[in-house]
Formats: C-alpha cells, sequence, structure tokens
C-alpha cells in the first residue's frame, strides 16, 4: 500500500531556504513536492510531502541544527495521489484539510470526484490527491492538494464566490452546487497556499 508522508519543518529564523536546500532527496521513497508557503503558514516552515511503498522511516533531517520542530503526519490515499506533482509547471499548489464525522468520509471522496469532472476544465486547476490521515480517525482528517497555474486561477474556482469567477466556467453551477454540499459536512476546513518550485 501506497502511503504519503506529510511533514512541515520549522526552520530557525531567517534559516528555511538553507533548510529546504537540504530536503530533496528521500531514499526509499519518492518526493511528491516540497514548498515554503505562500501564504498562510510562518515564512520559517518548509513542507515536504513524499510517497513510500509502505511503512515511512522517520525523517533524518529532524536532527539538523536548522530545524527548530517537526510535525509529520502519515496518510492513506483515497482518490488519486500517486503521482507526483511536476515543478517545472511552476503555478501554486493549495493544500486543505477537511475535518469530519468519519461516516462521511466515503460521501465526501464520492461528491469531491463528481465535481472535479467539470471543476478541472473550469478552472484550469488539477486535483493531485485527497488523503486520510491515520492518526485522527475521529473526527475524520482529510488533505485535498490542489495545482493550479496561479493564484488568480485560485481565486476564479471559490465555488461560493460568483462575482469572482472566471468568463469561461461553464459547469460551475453544477461543481458549485456539490462543492456547497460537501461543506455542509464538515466541521472545519482551512487552506494554505504554497509555490509548486521544489
Amino acid at each position: 500500500m501506497t502511503l504519503l508522508r506529510f511533514e512541515e519543518f520549522n526552520a530557525h529564523p531567517r534559516r528555511a531556504a538553507a533548510l529546504q536546500a537540504t530536503l530533496g532527496a528521500v531514499p526509499g521513497g519518492r518526493l511528491f513536492g516540497l514548498w515554503r508557503a505562500q501564504i498562510g503558514p510562518s515564512m520559517n516552515r518548509v513542507t515536504r510531502v513524499s510517497l513510500w511503498p509502505g511503512e515511512p522511516p522517520v525523517a533524518p533531517e529532524a536532527s539538523n541544527p536548522d530545524v527548530a520542530s517537526l510535525t509529520t503526519r502519515v496518510l492513506t490515499i483515497l482518490t488519486r495521489g500517486e503521482t507526483p506533482l511536476d515543478p517545472a509547471r511552476g503555478g501554486i499548489v493549495t493544500h486543505r484539510w477537511f475535518i469530519l464525522p468519519p461516516q462521511h468520509v466515503a460521501e465526501m471522496v464520492a461528491i469531491t470526484t463528481e465535481a472535479w469532472v467539470g471543476f478541472e476544465g473550469d478552472t484550469g486547476s488539477e486535483p493531485l490527491g485527497l488523503w486520510q490521515d491515520r492518526a485522527e480517525a475521529d473526527p475524520a482528517h482529510v488533505l485535498l492538494m490542489t495545482w493550479y497555474p496561479s493564484l488568480a486561477h485560485w481565486e476564479q474556482s471559490r465555488f461560493w464566490n460568483s462575482a469572482g469567477a472566471g468568463p469561461d466556467q461553464a459547469a460551475r453551477a453544477r461543481w458549485g452546487a456539490l462543492f456547497a454540499r460537501r461543506r455542509a459536512m464538515l466541521l472545519d476546513t482551512w487552506v494554505t497556499v504554497h509555490g509548486a518550485e521544489a
């Protein structure tokens, strides 16, 4: 079973760039993405995401002197989620967390994948996958990562903001209604925005 290791390294002040430069290798796994945030987390945070064919090891970089603290989550794939991002595409990647009752996870995944059918074409985006945190069972913690060509494309994809919509969103009413249904089953949600460069 392929697992996703989601690591948030908090660097000492002004050491995030130096730390990021050391985090590109994941021997035994595959790098999915390596980011510093544009919107949301501290400028001292570096997020590394990697895929593993089995149980991922503890990151050896935890002892790096540039690391102030490290939070690691291990997640299972719910849909998509096995194709690493090509950093040459540029753009941005959003990390959105959904908190919801565990009995609603399957329905949430079904609603989300149904909405993607029109959403991708209307917004120029590419949902990269949905994953569930193994350690957070009740309520469930589900991660969605999505690539967008730009921050403007992301802003035009907000289902609740029709005034900011793109001009060619023919399927917006359908995917917007599905995302509204998804939101109604949530206990909480938040998003961070990251540059797509590795």
